[in-house]
């Protein structure tokens, strides 16, 4: 699921980006693909004229680690299964472009599409994509880091510093149908007197 919602955003960026792209920026098609930065080195990373989405950090959200670990089937029978995996993501955009001005531009765009739709549905969104999930919910907060943080993400990644932005994404759900146990449900309760 976390390959899923990476590409299903990096597909709805490129719409948007395909309409605020001018023809004589020779930029490559698609402009935002998810890829590592880190696999890149300094002289193709100017060169590459993209937008990179990648993953850096995974998280497990823990406001939603109490799930009950069982549901009611039909009415007749109660279903164990342990509870899905909700995840936060940290993910970089990177604006890699030879002109550092046309950098600076199409980072602006990214931020402003995604000031625009910080939720992403299926019934806001539109995919090709059969395995994604119809109750998908992607939210995407952008994330203030300090100059520290700055400088141990680009120290990480092992690259000189290009323009970028951070989002945190939240709850992509990871969830495995693996039924535990499946039992009756208790009906009624009937109480006899004993002769005690």
């Amino acid at each position: 699921m976390i390959y899923q919602s990476l590409k299903f955003l990096a597909g709805q960026m490129n719409a948007y980006m395909e309409e605020v792209i001018q023809p004589s920026e020779n930029l490559s098609n698609p402009i935002v693909i998810l890829d590592n930065i880190a696999n890149i080195d300094d002289e193709n990373r100017d060169s590459t004229n993209n937008i990179l989405l990648t993953l850096i950090n995974i998280y497990e959200e823990a406001s939603m680690k109490n799930n009950p670990a069982s549901t009611l089937v039909n009415n007749e029978l109660t279903r164990y299964q342990n509870p899905p995996v909700n995840l936060n993501l940290h993910l970089l955009l990177t604006s890699c472009m030879a002109n550092y001005e046309l950098s600076l531009r199409y980072l602006s765009h990214a931020i402003a599409f995604f000031q625009g739709k910080k939720t992403f549905t299926r019934q806001n969104s539109f995919s090709d994509d059969t395995s994604l999930p119809d109750d998908l919910r992607l939210i995407l907060d952008l994330q203030t880091l300090s100059l520290e943080q700055v400088n141990n993400i680009w120290s990480t990644l092992g690259g000189k510093q290009k323009p970028f932005v951070c989002y945190k994404l939240r709850m992509v759900r990871i969830e495995k149908d693996s039924t535990l146990e499946t039992r009756g449900i208790i009906t009624n309760i009937n109480l006899t007197e004993s002769g005690i």
